[in-house]
């Protein structure tokens, strides 16, 4: 029991039912509410159909219909072990006669490391996709401010939270693909959970973050946040817009973007772009592409 606890912690459902079917040397899966297997052990006759996956089905079915959290049916020369994990999942083994007289009990057993490590993957799979959508949506509502639709891009935005900050400031972070996650952390703490924060749809290793102007943005004595964000790691470097209204989002960005490119042959690796020529001229040439496609 304790190797099938360190299995299900360290390598998951696949593990744990890999080293049960080895371990049994008959075939094993989790079956769905259908009797359909799911995931199956690996086993030199390790298939979803044939034989023993018509008895394992067989059995599932009997083992629903009765309502009880564990049965057995017998075949022509096999025994088909099942037990309820819960979620309209079946944990099935189907072993030649004789089996071994503890099959039964590892069995049952198993099946409680096994339970909670399958809905803890379900978890994550439902985790990870809400992210990946959430991602899309705010890559939508940089789109839609971008295009000057701004009515839509708010609503959008109340539903996934924060509300966008009107005034603001744009803060573009180039930093590795690895860390823009920690860059997004201390970008939401720094700011008070009022920041919006978009991973770029164009480069790769850029973060916008459309920051409520005043004490958690830049000010006039330096750039706290810029100087947070600068120190994740020695590859990031910030470009920090002039105040601007949610309107002006496209100028915001592309003025974020032109101290960027400043920023990335500074000491302090952070550059706010200001009324000089330096930043002005900065990157004038490069934007223009990468603007069209955030417009897009």
């Amino acid at each position: 029991m304790l190797k099938a606890h360190r299995l299900a912690h360290s390598g998951g459902s696949a593990d744990l039912l890999g080293w049960l079917s080895g371990r049994l040397g008959g075939w094993l899966a989790v079956l769905d509410g259908d009797g359909r297997p799911v995931l199956l052990g690996r086993s030199g006759s390790g298939s979803g159909s044939g034989p023993e996956a018509a008895l394992a089905a067989r059995g599932a079915a009997e083992l629903t219909t009765r309502g009880v959290r564990s049965a057995v049916l017998e075949g022509a020369d096999a025994t088909a072990l099942l037990f309820a994990l819960g979620d309209d999942r079946v944990l099935a083994a189907v072993l030649r006669r004789p089996h071994h007289p503890g099959a039964p009990t590892l069995l049952a057993d198993s099946a409680v490391p096994l339970a909670l490590v399958l809905r803890a993957e379900e978890a994550a799979r439902l985790s990870e996709r809400a992210a990946v959508a959430e991602a899309r949506a705010r890559e939508a509502v940089l789109h839609l401010l971008m295009n000057g639709r701004l009515s839509t891009a708010r609503q959008i935005a109340e539903a996934l939270t924060p509300s966008l900050p009107d005034p603001l400031r744009v803060y573009v972070v180039e930093c590795s693909a690895g860390r823009r996650a920690e860059v997004a952390r201390i970008c939401g703490e720094l700011s008070g959970g009022r920041a919006w924060i978009v991973r770029c749809p164009v480069y790769a290793r850029h973060l916008i973050a459309l920051v409520p102007d005043g004490p958690a943005a830049a000010g006039p004595d330096g750039d706290a946040l810029a100087d947070a964000l600068a120190a994740v790691d020695g590859d990031c470097v910030v470009g920090v817009s002039e105040q601007a209204w949610l309107g002006e989002v496209p100028a915001a960005w592309t003025q974020a973007f032109h101290a960027l490119a400043v920023a990335r042959g500074r000491d302090e690796r952070h550059a706010r772009f200001g009324p000089g020529p330096e930043l002005a001229l900065a990157g004038r040439f490069s934007t223009s592409a990468a603007a069209d496609e955030l417009t897009r």
